[in-house]
C-alpha cells in the first residue's frame, strides 16, 4: 500500500464522490480510481461501491479507513517533528478532554504555562465524551487525551493512570427525595445521563450494574453538560456527576452547590478515573510529548 492510495480512500469517503475527492486532492478522477483499484487488487477485497448516495465504503473499506487515517496522521506528525526540530514550522497539537477533566484546575494551569513556554505552538483542545475521545485517538485525530472513564478494552492505546475523583448522585435543592438513603428509592425517578445510554462503561450504567439494579426506565440522554445541569436544577431529575463539578461554575452559576445537593446513598457511587491516553508515546512530537509530561506531573500531584 502507498500513501497516495490511502489519501484517495480517505478523501473519497469524506467527500462521498470521486469528483469532489479529485478536487480536494488536485488529481484526476481516473488517477483516484486507479489508486483504489490497485489497493483492492493488492488486498483482494472491495473497498468502495457506488450507491444512490455516491461512493460508500464496504465493511472492508470501513475497517481500512481507520488504518489509513492513522498512517497518514503518523506521516504528518513525523514530517512536522522534523520540520519543528529544524525550526521551520509551527507545532500543531490537538488534545481531547471530557467535561469532567475540563474543569480540573491543574489542566487549566498547565495549558497556560505551556502557552507561555512554547508560544510557537498551535494548541487545540476538543471536549468530547469518553467513547468519542477513544475513537478520535484511534482515528489519529488527537495527539492524546485526558479522559475520565475506563474503557472495556485498552488494546492499541497507551494508558497513564493519574488519579481518581469521587462521583456523586445529585438532585436539586428541595428535591422530594433528597434525603433517601438507597438507590432503589431513586430508581423510578427521572434520570439524566450525560453519556450515551449504550456506553456500558459510563458512570451512570456502572452505578446501577454495581448495585444489581436495572437501569431506570425514565432516563434522558443529554450529552450537553450545561443543558443537563440546567434541566437538573429546574426539575425533579437525578444525575451522577463528579464531586468537583458541584463547586464549579458550569452554567454561569458561581457555585452549583447552592442549587444542587448530593444524595447520601448507601450504595457505592463509581469514581471517575483520570487518565492520559495516546496511541503510543513514542509517536508524539517533541512539543506534544512535553505537554504530555507537564500534564502528567500536574494531575498526579493535584
Amino acid at each position: 500500500m502507498k500513501l497516495h492510495q490511502l489519501r484517495a480512500l480517505v478523501a473519497i469517503h469524506e467527500t462521498g464522490s470521486l469528483q469532489d475527492a479529485s478536487n480536494v486532492l488536485h488529481l484526476t478522477q481516473s488517477a483516484l480510481s486507479r489508486a483504489i483499484k490497485e489497493m483492492e487488487n493488492e488486498l483482494g477485497i472491495t473497498l468502495l461501491v457506488r450507491s444512490n448516495k455516491g461512493m460508500t465504503l464496504t465493511e472492508y473499506g470501513q475497517r481500512m479507513l481507520g488504518h489509513a487515517r492513522q498512517a497518514l496522521e503518523s506521516v504528518r506528525r513525523a514530517r512536522q517533528e522534523i520540520e519543528d526540530m529544524k525550526g521551520l514550522v509551527v507545532s500543531e497539537i490537538t488534545i481531547g478532554v471530557t467535561p469532567v477533566t475540563a474543569i480540573l484546575q491543574p489542566l487549566k494551569d498547565v495549558l497556560l504555562e505551556f502557552q507561555q513556554a512554547y508560544p510557537q505552538a498551535s494548541l487545540r483542545v476538543l471536549e468530547l465524551r469518553p467513547a468519542q475521545l477513544l475513537q478520535h485517538l484511534r482515528d489519529g485525530l488527537l495527539d492524546f487525551a485526558v479522559t475520565s472513564q475506563l474503557p472495556a478494552s485498552t488494546v492499541g492505546l497507551d494508558w497513564q493512570p493519574l488519579r481518581q475523583i469521587n462521583g456523586a448522585v445529585v438532585v436539586r435543592k428541595e428535591h422530594p427525595l433528597r434525603n433517601v438513603r438507597t438507590l432503589r428509592l431513586l430508581q423510578q425517578s427521572q434520570w439524566i445521563s450525560v453519556d450515551p445510554l449504550a456506553d456500558n462503561q459510563s458512570q451512570f450504567n456502572q452505578l446501577f450494574e454495581a448495585s444489581a439494579l436495572a437501569r431506570p426506565r425514565k432516563t434522558l440522554e443529554c450529552t450537553a453538560m450545561n443543558l443537563a445541569i440546567k434541566l437538573l436544577i429546574d426539575s425533579d431529575a437525578v444525575m451522577i456527576m463528579s464531586e468537583p463539578a458541584l463547586g464549579h461554575d458550569l452554567v454561569g452559576l458561581s457555585d452549583m452547590s447552592k442549587y444542587l445537593q448530593q444524595v447520601d446513598i448507601q450504595e457505592p457511587v463509581p469514581d471517575y478515573f483520570i487518565n492520559l491516553v495516546c496511541v503510543n508515546r513514542s509517536y508524539l512530537t517533541k512539543t506534544a510529548g512535553q505537554l504530555f509530561i507537564m500534564l502528567q506531573r500536574a494531575l498526579q500531584n493535584a
